[in-house]
């Protein structure tokens, strides 16, 4: 059938009211299946001639070149296989249209999970195996990519600059990682960055990388390190795959080395977007920087979730914004439903021309943990919730209503085991995994996260509650994702967010569908639920365009010294994006000139370039300090320079002091109540505002980079609060005294101290002890300079091999524990390590170990 008749047909049929009736009866067919126990006397099974006619239907769509027809007949076969999988005439179909679809993962799972050995039309069988060899993916045999997967492909190796966006649920990473291996074989060999929003992300993909590419890494010379320390690079003949945050991008850029940078990813690009976060810039400025000290030469590359105009982040950064993809075609289907506890209803959410419909209610959905109890029906499960403490508390609620797990696997005894001495015996965690519950959130210690993770992916724990972790990448795709609030943090999700948290529905080679239920109750309304199910187009706007769009009065009041209105963390971002501005003027004379100042000068904001520049015209800050710690005030930055270089020239010692002092606590304490004035806190920082806070921090500092391990430290904590008679926060503003043997006391103590080692002490405090240490270099010089105290607060350590260690993807407890006791294992010289016998130093750890763990996937 010709491709212009198969074109007019297709517009037809989506144009057939009779289509769109056989549409909503598959739709409600499927939707039936998920909710067990319902009566549907408004709803009939469909008669032999619907069912072919929709399969017919699907047969035709299926060969269309427009993506909202195919789409329409993946649906089709997919909603009609619950109920009509054994059925000839379906599995006929089914096979036809997927393979015509060169969707192989869904005919993968018709064979294993439906045992279809259906045989297809000899000319449909043909076309198959034929784009079978033409989308066979590159070394690696027996993988076949999607006929959306393979267009991608072939765009991205012709380019050298690329942005696609795609459902969460198409394979992204998986695309990502062969384009690697086939970088990896270019000559001559060049270093990658791949750029990723957060720490989470760095060990997430580090542990894909490794796993996916260990023979090719191997082969290729090329070593995974996952920080911006290049002086532990040690390995001449060797190039590197550097996975780093926005922050040790900029660190790594900042650094006075000559380590070449050929290929830069951007995942979870539309970060970039996040108008309320200054990390936002923080990811801007890292790009922009690489950019200019790598120039043309950089090849550049952005991968996102449902964005409508991926073009938008080459457009930012000055490149051809012709180089990009963009589909809605997904290899698994989601399917939505509005579970209202409060009108006692539930609907299926319609994402064609057909209105949303209403499904019988079960009498048995009174709560939130009825519903996710009896729509989860022990498959994985995600749980949605705005906030760490309604996920802790939401988590612990259901486990109340489950029991603890009869014959528990090994794999749990363990992990449970390891929890409590990582830990806390106490921590509730350990006891909910007994239960085959988990809960999941952003400052939950690394280590504890991916046990989390790997008991999920093995259906060990079915049940896992999450907050927007979820939004920023993790990868842990789900059959049923609840959605209990209508937030992230304290703000109302966005689109971009919202199909970005349903895409998680459905895991690619295990099912064909997957399940999202927003379910309303007393504490969430969904008052923006029409926004949000409107998926039209997803279209963004980098947060620096769009701050200098609409707030260029703002900008110019901060720029002359003078005080804005609005929200603390706008205010933020708009200083931030100030500060930017002004540093890039610095360049204006040079060959390099910034996409802000280029566009301030396409719009002709001449008196906002002018400001910018008498802001820094008569700086003392070297450029480079300034350049590599724009979220910090230039006029302060410029105090602390001038301060300290007055200090040098009077004779006075400005380097910092040994963190061998015998009395480290103090010399803790002093440097912070220091920072304190010197950075002015009290104004900057409100986690830092507190003068008294500084005894506090310093407790945490002394230990963190003393060595002690997380276990020590919270038990040092607990016993501190019990002696002394602290009170702690329980709720929003109630404070009480800690009590000890209390759990939840015990708890809310673990968590604040876990969120201020990772938050406080490794981003805040890093932050400006690294800047204060680029100020030393700047009036010393880096010889002089002595010890740089933002990576003893970074790496928790003072030991050069520990923190190489944790270079290559160890974590601090693994790489502390790995020192003290398998150092025969380790190859060091002239105080540098040089290689790790792996297998030698499995021999040395306990098999239900976290570190053995840890080192067998890691090293």
């Amino acid at each position: 059938m010709s491709e212009i008749l198969i074109d007019k047909l297709t517009e037809e049929i989506l144009k057939n009211e009779y289509f769109h009736n056989l549409l909503d009866r598959c739709s409600t067919s499927n939707a039936l299946q998920n909710f067990p126990g319902l009566s549907a006397t408004s709803w009939s099974e469909l008669t032999d001639k619907e069912l072919k006619d929709a399969l017919r239907f699907a047969d035709l769509l299926s060969n269309s070149s427009d993506s909202d027809a195919r789409s329409y007949a993946y649906q089709i076969v997919t909603d009609l296989n619950p109920s009509f999988a054994e059925n000839p005439f379906y599995k006929t179909v089914a096979k036809a249209v997927y393979s015509k679809l060169g969707n192989y993962p869904a005919i993968n799972f018709l064979s294993l999970r439906n045992g279809n050995e259906a045989e297809i039309p000899f000319d449909r069988l043909l076309q198959s195996e034929t784009k079978k060899l033409l989308q066979a993916v590159p070394f690696q045999e027996g993988l076949y990519f999607t006929d959306t997967q393979f267009k991608l492909y072939s765009r991205l190796i012709a380019s050298s600059e690329f942005s696609f966006s795609g459902p969460t649920s198409m394979g992204k990473s998986f695309i990502i990682k062969t384009f690697i291996k086939n970088i990896i074989r270019n000559s001559p060999r060049e270093n990658l960055v791949i750029l990723v929003p957060t720490r989470a992300l760095i060990n997430q993909f580090t542990i894909d990388l490794k796993k996916d590419l260990n023979e090719d890494l191997n082969q290729f010379k090329y070593k995974v390190i996952t920080n911006s320390n290049v002086t532990e690079l040690t390995e001449d003949n060797f190039n590197y795959i550097m996975v780093l945050t926005p922050e040790r991008l900029i660190s790594f850029l900042s650094n006075d080395h000559q380590t070449p940078v050929g290929f830069l990813f951007v995942d979870e690009a539309h970060k970039l977007a996040q108008i309320k976060d200054t990390r936002s810039v923080t990811t801007y400025m890292a790009i922009e920087k690489s950019l200019f000290k790598f120039g043309r030469n950089l090849k550049l590359y952005f991968s996102s979730p449902n964005v409508s105009n991926p073009e938008i982040f080459l457009s930012l950064f000055n490149r051809n914004a012709n180089n990009f993809f963009k589909t809605t075609e997904s290899p698994v289907t989601q399917k939505i439903y509005f579970v209202d506890l409060i009108e006692k209803s539930i609907e299926k959410i319609s994402k064609d021309k057909i209105v949303n419909k209403q499904l019988p209610f079960d009498d048995r959905l009174v709560d939130i943990n009825s519903i996710i109890s009896l729509l989860g029906r022990d498959q994985n499960n995600l749980i949605y919730n705005n906030s760490k403490t309604k996920t802790i508390n939401t988590s612990k609620s259901f486990a109340d209503t489950r029991k603890v797990t009869e014959d528990e696997p090994p794999e749990v005894s363990k992990a449970i085991s390891q929890i409590r001495e990582y830990v806390h015996p106490d921590y509730y965690l350990a006891e909910l995994i007994s239960k085959g519950v988990a809960y999941h959130h952003g400052k939950l210690p690394q280590l504890i996260r991916n046990i989390v993770e790997i008991l999920y992916k093995n259906e060990n724990v079915k049940y896992v509650f999450c907050t927007s972790t979820l939004l920023e990448g993790v990868n842990m795709p789900t059959k049923n994702l609840f959605v209990l609030n209508n937030q992230n943090g304290r703000s109302k999700l966005q689109e971009i967010d919202f199909w970005n948290l349903v895409g998680r529905a459905g895991r690619l080679n295990v099912e064909l569908s997957g399940n999202i239920y927003c379910v309303r109750h007393d504490d969430c309304n969904w008052d923006n639920r029409e926004k949000l199910f409107e998926k039209g187009d997803l279209t963004i706007v980098p947060t620096v365009t769009a701050r200098i769009d609409k707030n260029l009065k703002k900008i110019e009041k901060i720029l002359q010294e003078q005080d804005i209105s609005g929200p603390e963390t706008e205010q933020d971002v708009l200083k931030y994006i100030a500060n930017i501005i002004s540093i890039d003027t610095l360049q204006l004379k040079g060959s390099y000139q910034s996409p802000l100042i280029t566009k301030l000068i396409e719009e002709k904001k001449d008196k906002i370039i002018e400001l910018a520049k008498s802001k820094v015209q008569n700086i003392n800050v070297p450029f480079g300090v300034l350049n590599g710690n724009a979220s910090i005030n230039i006029s302060i930055q410029e105090k602390v320079y001038n301060q300290l270089l007055k200090a040098h020239q009077r004779g006075e010692k400005i380097v910092l002091p040994s963190s061998n002092s015998d009395q480290f606590y103090e010399t803790c304490l002093a440097l912070l109540e220091k920072f304190h004035q010197l950075y002015e806190w009290h104004n900057a920082e409100k986690k830092l505002r507190s003068l008294n806070s500084m005894s506090y921090y310093a407790m945490l500092m002394n230990k963190w980079i003393s060595g002690f391990s997380l276990s020590q430290i919270i038990q040092q904590s607990l016993d501190y609060y019990e002696t002394s008679g602290s009170t702690i926060e329980v709720d929003h503003q109630v404070y009480l005294p800690f009590e000890k043997g209390n759990i939840q006391h015990i708890n809310i103590v673990i968590e604040n101290i876990i969120e201020d080692l990772e938050y406080v002490l490794r981003f805040l405090l890093e932050k400006y002890f690294n800047h204060y240490y680029q100020v030393l270099i700047g009036i010393l010089g880096e010889e002089n300079a002595a010890e740089n105290w933002s990576s003893l607060l970074e790496y928790g350590t003072q030991n050069r091999i520990v923190i190489a260690l944790q270079n290559i993807g160890l974590s601090r407890h693994t790489a502390i524990a790995v020192y003290s006791k398998g150092r025969n294992h380790l190859v060091i010289e002239e105080k540098k390590l040089k290689s790790v016998d792996k297998q030698g130093l499995l021999k040395v750890f306990k098999v239900s170990s976290i570190e053995y763990d840890e080192i067998l996937h890691m090293l």
